[in-house]
């Protein structure tokens, strides 16, 4: 097991910031049956969404996990600054076949411009859970964009909120025939982070289920009091149960909301390393942050022998272009700052 220590910074308010400890897996601390089924289903997240009628679940584009069947979607409002909220769908539900059932609740990640503006922004608001008795430290705060996109109801379509929903969603299963046995929540990008607010509100809101979360590319999600508030949850006390981030080095988005802006990450993760090349550009951003990507480099680096996957060139499943993967080193984690600024810049001139 690899601990980092973030740098010191110019300021006493940054250096409170940034000195949360990351603690960085070895491939045999990782439950990899888990990491490659919700890699997959994070994956088949993305093919319910048509950008021609965002709000329909196109679920026959879905492919469910061996042994799994798709039984829901679920939807989410995306709003800039608040206005012009539209409704898209944003997750998909897959249960085992066999019992004890297990469910999939796997998110979509960004799909949009508007999407894109909730992932790099930096305002701040309390995060209030679904069970309205629970409480909730006021200090705890978390990006406001992603936020709205799980708390927001649109009322012109008479559209529940999407925490309503995978609330409304919980509580059917808990009455079927197929109760929850284990629900995994997962998601890429955006939905790694929206994934999160849910595994808390979980967490809080209905305490008997058993929850576990592995994302992938996450940017982060709040400030320290957040990840101080999660952490002491009873499902991250258990190694099998606590929430994984999976992360390329390379991949900017991880790196975003900036710790100086009061954002920091759970505490327990598990880098790769993959690019395709050196350049920053829109390819590079996309390249380096690819879920197909990511899927590609586990499944190297779990059929090898030291559970590294260092090869030259990875040829991704479905696209024309390899991408190198290298030994993985914690230090090079969002480093330097100046290269994440100019992936913003980047993201800012595309728009």
């Amino acid at each position: 097991m690899v601990t980092s220590h973030s740098s010191p910074s110019r300021s006493l308010l940054i250096t409170i910031i940034m000195k949360n400890t990351i603690t960085y897996l070895n491939t045999s601390e990782l439950d990899r049956d888990k990491a490659l089924l919700l890699v997959e289903a994070s994956i088949q997240a993305y093919n319910i969404l048509d950008k021609n009628n965002p709000s329909v679940c196109h679920s026959k584009n879905v492919t469910p996990p061996f042994g799994y069947d798709l039984v829901e979607c679920w939807t989410g409002v995306d709003a800039i600054f608040n206005e012009n909220k539209t409704v898209e769908s944003y997750g998909i539900v897959f249960c085992s076949q066999q019992s004890p059932h297990t469910y999939i609740f796997a998110f979509r990640g960004t799909d949009s411009i508007e999407d894109l503006i909730d992932d790099f922004g930096a305002d701040q608001t309390n995060f209030v859970p679904y069970q309205s008795n629970v409480s909730v430290p006021s200090e705890v705060r978390v990006e406001s964009g992603f936020f709205r996109i799980y708390s927001d109801k649109d009322s012109s379509t008479q559209t529940n909120s999407m925490q309503q929903q995978l609330f409304a969603l919980i509580d059917k299963y808990q009455k079927s025939d197929k109760p929850i046995d284990q629900l995994y929540i997962t998601g890429h990008s955006l939905g790694a982070g929206v994934s999160q607010l849910f595994t808390l509100d979980v967490a809080l809101s209905r305490p008997n289920i058993k929850a576990s979360n592995y994302n992938y590319a996450s940017p982060r999600v709040g400030n320290d009091k957040f990840v101080q508030f999660y952490e002491q949850q009873r499902p991250q006390q258990n190694p099998s149960w606590r929430t994984i981030r999976i992360q390329n080095i390379r991949d900017k988005v991880p790196c975003v909301p900036l710790e100086e802006e009061g954002y920091q990450h759970l505490s327990v993760a598990y880098l790769i390393d993959f690019h395709k090349d050196d350049w920053v550009d829109l390819d590079f951003i996309v390249d380096n942050h690819s879920v197909k990507n990511y899927q590609a480099v586990l499944k190297c680096a779990f059929n090898s022998k030291d559970g590294i996957c260092v090869n030259h060139s990875l040829q991704v499943s479905g696209d024309d272009y390899t991408v190198k993967s290298e030994k993985p080193n914690p230090s090079l984690v969002c480093s330097p700052v100046p290269y994440v600024r100019k992936f913003l810049t980047a993201i800012e001139t595309e728009q």
